[in-house]
């Protein structure tokens, strides 16, 4: 079977003591079989500790207001996401519901197991969501998910390290450097700016400077490298001489990944760093005493943002697509879904969610609603998570040293090109 590169694999679907009791003691879904009870069957991925009890909440509820019904759910953790659908794909024992990372959409479509949407979402129901947010699940002119988690990314700002050298948060590169260098102290271990070098998303740290600098990761039909651009290798040589130039990031960034540099900002030693909605739930639950501030990325051409969503598909081979889509439109209550809002940190999908006194009425939360209309997909390709990894090698060979920036991605290109000519 065909490599997969499903790391963003989740689902947001119900768990509950029945559908528990049916599972088989490996954990597997098990085929529907046995009574009269119309099932749904569905692959869970943990967000956080809050999934469990707010998913069984939801699914006692949708039980009890539709007769006859037995969801049966099993629960996961992103390592073990990918491979677990793979396999189950591979079975022919899909799931009916399952939440996917919008970048690993097109693999699935390429797979042909997901069914397309635009026939079940009425207008009405289109026009309950923010436009932009429905694009991460449109994939060569047809819609393939319904957006369930969403999010933006900002510079999270240590407000009282920022206000002890005298600073407020930058607005474009230069700035950076001069505000990461005020708030470093090497020898106290505080450092200025964070640096991702490892883990998920790595390459995503390098797109937040090349799209801010006017750059593109393909070329417009996706069929060549465009990241090696003279704005691309401007934005990785800036990030490389935030670490060895300017020596305001943190040592060893290669080991560094998303989490370890949320770990240094709640401990008091990062001053700034990228990340996304979740995190100022963190802080508040983990490091209420922490004083910090959301900023737009730093700019030097253009100001963006990342936009992100995942998505929850329908897999072809659901037995009862009514009663799974049933379940979608339950699941899309307003009230409910403001309530997933304030449980797990993501940005509203629907626009009266957005227009809630709770969104507008936070600062955080308005700050990264209004950097979401100037967000940016990653591309689209069934290919997409080699490419990445040859992205990600890439730029660790530049924040490592043992190549100039123009080097290894000219490197990373001709391997990325080699994918994208196997189509």
């Amino acid at each position: 079977m065909r490599r997969w590169a499903l790391a963003g694999i989740v689902l947001m679907v119900a768990l509950g003591g029945c559908a528990r009791e049916q599972q088989q003691e490996t954990g597997e879904i098990v085929p529907a079989g046995g009574g009269d009870a119309r099932e749904i069957r569905v692959l869970a991925m943990e967000y956080d500790t809050n999934t469990r009890p707010f998913m069984r909440k939801v699914e006692e509820q949708f039980e009890a207001n539709t007769e006859g019904v037995d969801l049966k759910v099993e629960v996961i953790d992103w390592d073990s996401g990918f491979q677990k659908l793979s396999t189950l794909i591979s079975a022919d024992n899909a799931p009916d519901l399952a939440n996917i990372a919008t970048k690993w959409l097109p693999e699935l479509v390429d797979l042909d197991v997901i069914e397309p949407l635009d026939d079940y979402m009425s207008e009405e129901m289109v026009e309950r969501f923010i436009p932009l947010t429905l694009h991460g699940a449109e994939y060569e002119g047809k819609l393939y998910g319904v957006p369930i988690a969403v999010s933006a990314r900002a510079l999270y700002c240590n407000a009282d390290l920022l206000a002890a050298a005298g600073k407020g948060p930058p607005a474009t590169w230069d700035e950076l450097v001069e505000v990461a260098g005020a708030c470093t102290d090497r020898d106290q271990g505080v450092y200025g700016f964070g640096v991702q070098g490892a883990k998920t998303e790595t390459d995503v740290y390098f797109y937040y400077f090349l799209w801010a600098n006017g750059g593109q990761v393909l070329s417009e039909d996706q069929t060549r490298a465009a990241f090696n651009s003279p704005e691309g290798v401007e934005a990785l040589q800036f990030m490389v001489d935030l670490i060895h130039k300017y020596e305001v990031s943190q040592p060893d960034t290669t080991a560094y990944g998303r989490e370890d540099l949320q770990e240094m900002f709640k401990g008091g030693s990062l001053a700034m760093m990228i990340t996304g909605p979740w995190f100022w739930k963190m802080l508040e639950e983990d490091v209420p005493d922490l004083e910090y501030e959301l900023a737009p990325i730093p700019a030097s051409k253009e100001q963006v943002t990342m936009a992100v969503t995942d998505n929850l598909v329908l897999f072809k081979s659901c037995a009862d697509k009514e009663l799974a889509w049933e379940f979608i439109e339950f699941f899309y209550d307003p009230e409910l879904r403001l309530e997933w809002a304030k449980t797990f940190g993501m940005l509203p999908e629907l626009k009266e969610v957005a227009e809630s006194d709770y969104i507008t009425g936070s600062k955080q939360w308005s700050l990264l609603m209004s950097l979401l209309p100037d967000g940016r997909f990653v591309p689209m390709h069934p290919r997409w998570m080699s490419i990445a990894e040859e992205i990600m090698v890439g730029l660790q060979e530049a924040q490592l040293q043992t190549k100039t920036p123009q080097q290894a991605l000219d490197d990373a290109a001709e391997r990325v090109n080699a994918i994208l000519a196997e189509g």
